[in-house]
């Protein structure tokens, strides 16, 4: 959350090549809080996805709706009574297994049953298809009919407006034909009537009769020939208006013959889309049939809280803890009775006098002893609490502090354990008994006048280095005093040795639990695997998609090279121990040591070519199958293919099981080739971003996911770095108990050595 804050707006990306923002409803959301989740308990890793750069770095919650699938992809189930186990613990394990079978078993029919629904919306989504695509087809047939008919509406058009052209044109012709005649034999019928009335004036006939008619003829003449000019005006005036018409139609069709050209266009345009996307379809369709007639019931997985990312990291980096509180304990407890042994005898030795003067008075041995053995009891038992309360409190709380900067923990809730306390202080009282009875046991045989006597010296003798007079002359007479006072006193030399000497390992261990894991990472990242990235690949992905990935590869800058391996989970056993392994087989062999080194454990200048029979496994998984070359292992894939194998060499490696197969090891043992469906990447890490690498490899349709070993490295790291809080305490308490046993022993050998002391003060002679 260092990025975000209450309040700020997270945009889920759009646009990507998977398209994932569909799944969603909504794709802007506000930050309102800030959560911890047991599905990632791990800080540094969230695991991997198949966007973005390949490596998740953190996870949203937001509410169901949001949402917008059709099926749930997961299910969580919590079992009622699985509160009640202690994680990690057997019957918790035990516990899981049993309610696992119960869900398998319910869950027996549920692959048939969704199988048989995605036949039935698979079928039902080709047969929509199928409708879809004539229904296109049928819409394509009645736009193109339809075009069709505008085309002959505009040929009919076309020759009814040049039929109307050539009526309007006789129309006119024949009615200016007829005006014409009309107005011709009106104008001969006025010349006859000019004629006559020309006659009768050059006969001087005057008949009043005659020139009214004439009269009346001239003026029906004249009232004809204005009505043929009328008519001549009229005809004009329907000419245009029916020329105007006819203009009119023209542009209609004209117009209408420039939308059917631009429909067509459209119409061309839009038929050839949809054949496209009908041929698209129909293959599309093709496919789906294909996809439907290969499709097989699909497979369900139940795995438990071991899947989640940190969750079985921080059980190994608890069974590292175990390991180790295994142990020291046994070297603290020895340390512990060596002290209380001293100190008793030292308190018995200095108590002499005392126990003489209590026999003279009458006392017993059993009261006498009590004084010692009561008092080694309080201390015990004093010193057992103290000790209990580091072991329950601050030293749990300072591992879980330290475990805290990786994973995502509540905080340390300590708790007492009673059978633990019985136990320590059971043992402790045992250790200070026992040495209080060996330091009072000869006191109390001797009786109270040998007792209240000062103790006799113990009896001189030469050592053997007095032996050696050309040794010996050239000590000092200190020197010659401590190694009478360490040969003479065995045991208290042997007492001082030992107690050094598990202090010392105590402090060794320590130093050398942190020097040794200090360089795992490098050497398994830097020295055994060489590769910088894994790719995990799409098998259903065509031969385009795969040569485009190809070709994206190719182009890399800085790519030194890639491998096809094939990397399968699986179970290694051998007598009765099973682990969960990795199944390596790569497609080249004789490629392999320039991405995975398989070298000696013992001898680094030795490495191993993968055998064409026989397997090649790693050192730690044959410490846990107790397996040696030429033992056989069983492995069982996650198909449920079993095949027995023999080891043929015992590789040095660091993080995770590895069982390395050649091809045709594989080939044998399986009967098929195998599935090469990972890749490992080589580049050069100053030329190459592993996060713009990520981005671009899950762009690729043929890419899954992207892995980076710099990712596992670091977080392989601070799981190892965790362990420095631990070799601390564990240097610290080593250091504190070996001070003590040191000065223990070192205050009774002065408090003896007083007389020696003060004569290795004069001056010699």
């Amino acid at each position: 959350m260092g990025d975000y804050k209450i309040g700020d707006t997270v945009q889920i990306e759009e646009g990507t090549p998977d398209e994932y923002e569909e799944n969603f409803s909504e794709t802007t959301f506000e930050v309102v809080g800030f959560v911890n989740h047991p599905r990632y308990i791990e800080r540094m890793e969230r695991g991997n996805t198949q966007v973005g750069t390949g490596s998740l770095d953190g996870f949203a919650l937001v509410l169901e709706e949001v949402f917008d699938m059709e099926v749930h992809t997961d299910a969580y189930l919590l079992f009622e009574n699985a509160r009640e186990y202690d994680v990690y613990s057997e019957d918790y394990d035990q516990y899981i297994d049993e309610r696992t079978e119960e869900v398998e078993a319910l869950l027996a029919d549920r692959p048939s049953e969704r199988y048989e629904a995605l036949v039935e919306e698979i079928e039902e989504e080709i047969s929509d298809g199928y409708y879809e695509i004539e229904e296109a087809r049928q819409e394509l047939e009645n736009a193109e009919q339809e075009l069709e008919d505008a085309r002959i509406e505009i040929e009919e058009g076309v020759e009814d407006y040049e039929e109307g052209l050539d009526e309007l044109e006789q129309e006119e012709a024949d009615a200016r034909r007829e005006i014409e005649d009309q107005r011709a034999q009106l104008q001969s019928a006025l010349a006859e009537v000019e004629s006559n009335r020309q006659q009768l004036e050059a006969a001087q006939i005057e008949d009043p009769q005659t020139s009214t008619e004439l009269n009346a003829q001239e003026e029906q003449i004249q009232q004809g020939l204005a009505e043929l000019e009328q008519a001549e005006n009229e005809l004009d005036t329907e000419i245009q208006e029916a020329s105007a018409e006819l203009e009119d139609a023209r542009v209609e069709l004209e117009e209408a013959q420039e939308e059917y050209e631009e429909r067509l266009a459209e119409f061309e345009e839009e038929q050839e889309s949809t054949e496209e996307e009908i041929a698209e379809a129909e293959a599309d369709l093709a496919e789906a049939e294909e996809e439907l007639a290969d499709l097989e019931e699909p497979e369900y997985f139940i795995q438990d809280r071991m899947s989640f990312q940190g969750y079985g990291e921080f059980d190994e980096n608890a069974e590292r803890i175990t390991a180790i509180a295994q142990i020291f304990p046994v070297f603290f407890f020895l340390l512990a009775a060596l002290i209380s042994l001293t100190t008793m005898t030292r308190m018995v030795d200095e108590g002499r006098n005392q126990i003489g003067t209590l026999k003279a008075l009458g006392y017993g041995n059993f009261p006498i002893a009590m004084k010692y053995f009561v008092y080694a009891f309080i201390a015990t038992v004093a010193g057992g609490i103290i000790g209990l309360l580091l072991g329950y409190w601050i030293f749990p709380t300072v591992v879980m502090d330290a475990y805290s900067s990786m994973y995502n923990l509540p905080s340390a809730d300590t708790q007492f354990y009673w059978s633990y306390a019985v136990i320590s202080i059971t043992g402790a009282l045992l250790a200070t008994g026992l040495s209080t009875l060996v330091s009072v046991r000869l006191s109390l045989r001797s009786n109270a006048a040998t007792l209240l006597k000062p103790k006799a010296p113990k009896k001189g003798k030469r050592i053997f280095l007095e032996y050696m007079p050309f040794i010996w002359n050239r000590f000092t007479f200190t020197q010659k005093v401590a190694s009478r006072n360490l040969f003479r006193y065995k045991r208290r030399m042997l007492m001082t040795l030992f107690g050094v000497a598990g202090g010392t390992a105590l402090l060794l261990t320590g130093y050398g639990l942190s020097d040794s894991i200090g360089d795992i990472g490098e050497i398994q990242f830097g020295e055994i695997n060489l590769y910088q990235a894994i790719v995990s690949e799409n098998t259903d992905a065509s031969e385009i998609q795969v040569e485009e990935y190809i070709e994206t590869l190719e182009s890399l800058e800085g790519l030194e090279g890639h491998l096809h391996v094939s990397q399968d989970n699986a179970y290694a056993e051998r007598d009765g121990e099973s682990h969960d392994i990795n199944l390596f087989v790569p497609s080249e062999p004789s490629r392999m040591e320039e991405f995975v080194v398989l070298r000696d454990l013992d001898d680094e200048s030795v490495t191993f070519d993968l055998p064409e029979e026989g397997a090649i496994i790693t050192d730690k998984l044959a410490d846990l199958l107790n397996a040696e070359v030429g033992d056989i292992i069983t492995v069982e894939t996650n198909d449920s293919d079993v095949f027995d194998i023999e080891v043929e060499e015992i590789v040095e490696h660091y993080v995770q099981h590895y069982v390395y197969l050649s091809p045709s090891a594989y080939e044998k043992l399986m009967g098929e080739e195998a599935e090469y469906d990972t890749r490992l990447l080589r580049y050069d890490t100053e030329a190459v971003d592993d996060d713009k690498l990520g981005q671009q490899l899950t762009a690729e349709d043929a890419v899954q996911g992207v892995a980076f070993a710099a990712a596992i490295e670091d977080a392989f790291q601070d799981s190892m770095d965790s362990l420095d809080v631990v070799t601390i305490v564990l240097i610290v308490s080593a250091a504190s108990l070996a001070f003590v046993v040191l000065y223990n022993l070192t205050n009774i050998n002065v408090s003896e050595r007083i007389r020696e002391l003060s004569t290795s003060e004069l001056p010699t002679t």
